[in-house]
């Protein structure tokens, strides 16, 4: 790869969760890979120590995709899915004569779940393959953590053995000396389960369920189990944030961040999307919004809400330079700049916001969407883009509008409450 070539294309990507795909000139993908840190990892591939089968990828690699996610598991599962899809051919030469890791849930009375290196014809339940070992066991040894399943080979029958360490750190239920019941333990593997599947709200449902019956048997032993269960399910799912598999494997296929780089010839892939409203009834109450998305879903840390203070009457165009200033107004605040701006309006919100990001000589590209046509307006461009409505980079961008509306209103409404209240 040239350097000039090579110098955009790090330029361009995030240093955020992802997934890789390194290209050939033809446009082939020949090495499909994950990493925490987008950046850093593809710049390595680039560094003078270099080992043979790396500087043999290197100089086929024409271009690299990337698609940002929000967190390492949903790198994890994305990276495993394309590579079965793709078969890049460098995913298979650069292994050092391993094979793949997968997760084994066994076909037994009380399931093991294991770590192996090769699928068998055994009616076990598997998960994979993996290309990053060491993250795989700190995910199982994290979930174990949540959801006690054994991970011993163990034959547990009619003559029950005595429980090992395990047991005794929380990491098994001791099902081989009979300390939990058939029936609760296939909760326990339920749960793992609807983990690697991404099934956070199937398997929600069923806890509910289960929690109902209990209450309504009076079982309030049972009950309290299940409740835990439950907090420990939003625990895994708020520490691991993933989609459902067929969610995120629609979001890698559709690329939808790395298209609107290309489309909106962005200078970055915009992993981190801040969204802005203003709402306002008669001018009375008026809040600000600021919604972020990371990785194509929502990012609850980086929401901020508003109360309009040095604005009076109906201008949404002032209302909005009132909370761009305070977003920027300190080195504090602008630690994390994002990498793009969406606005709810049309040529007039958007000048109004990028007056502010000029004043504050920030880099950072401003986009509006209007909602009567669902058009959009860029800097230096007079008429508007209209995208098909079945465009996922507008479903992103009216997710993110929405979500904005939402939170601005909901803080109005707040206001408007507490002001009859008193």
């Amino acid at each position: 790869m040239q350097k000039e070539n090579l110098k955009k294309i790090l330029q361009k990507i995030p240093n955020s969760p992802g997934v890789y795909l390194m290209k050939d000139k033809e446009g082939k993908v020949i090495y499909i890979g994950k990493s925490s840190f987008l950046l850093n990892r593809i710049r390595s591939y680039f560094s003078s120590c270099l080992n043979l089968k790396n500087l043999i990828l290197i100089n086929q690699v024409a271009d690299i995709e990337v698609i940002p996610v929000v967190s390492e598991s949903e790198a994890l599962i994305l990276e495993n899915r394309l590579i079965k899809e793709y078969q890049p051919k460098y995913n298979i030469n650069l292994k050092d004569g391993k094979s793949y890791p997968l997760v084994k849930i066994t076909k037994e009375q009380f399931p093991s779940i294991q770590i192996v290196r090769e699928e068998k014809r055994d009616n076990s339940l598997y998960f994979g393959p993996f290309t990053n070992v060491k993250l795989l066991k700190k995910l199982v040894l994290f979930l174990r953590k949540y959801y006690p399943i054994r991970n011993c080979k163990k034959k547990i029958g009619k003559t029950y053995k005595k429980v090992c360490t395990q047991y005794y750190i929380g990491r098994c239920s001791g099902p081989c000396e009979g300390k939990i019941s058939e029936e609760e333990y296939k909760k326990i593997v339920d749960g793992v389960i609807s983990f690697f599947e991404g099934k956070y709200k199937i398997f929600e449902k069923k806890l509910k369920g289960w929690l109902k019956q209990c209450i309504e048997k009076w079982d309030f032993e049972e009950a309290q189990k299940i409740k835990e269960r439950l907090f420990l399910l939003h625990k895994i799912e708020e520490k691991f944030s993933l989609r459902q598999e067929e969610n995120l494997i629609s979001y890698g296929k559709e690329n939808v961040l790395y298209q609107i780089l290309k489309i909106f010839k962005l200078n970055k892939v915009p992993n981190l999307i801040e969204g802005y409203d203003i709402s306002n009834i008669g001018g009375s109450f008026a809040t600000g919004s600021k919604v972020s998305f990371k990785g194509g879903l929502p990012w609850k840390d980086g929401y901020r809400r508003y109360k309009i203070k040095t604005v009076k009457g109906i201008d949404d165009y002032n209302m909005l330079k009132e909370i761009m200033l305070r977003r920027f107004d300190s080195e504090k605040e602008r630690e994390e700049i994002p990498d793009l701006i969406l606005i709810d309006g049309g040529k007039g919100q958007l000048n109004a916001v990028i007056e502010i990001i000029k004043k504050y000589k920030l880099d950072i590209p401003v986009i509006a969407i209007a909602k009567q046509k669902e058009e959009i307006y860029i800097p230096n461009k007079k008429d508007p883009i209209s995208l098909p409505p079945n465009s996922p980079i507008l479903h992103l961008f009216q997710a993110i509008r929405d979500e904005a509306h939402r939170f601005a209103i909901k803080y109005h409404k707040f206001l408007r409450k507490e002001s009859i209240k008193k």
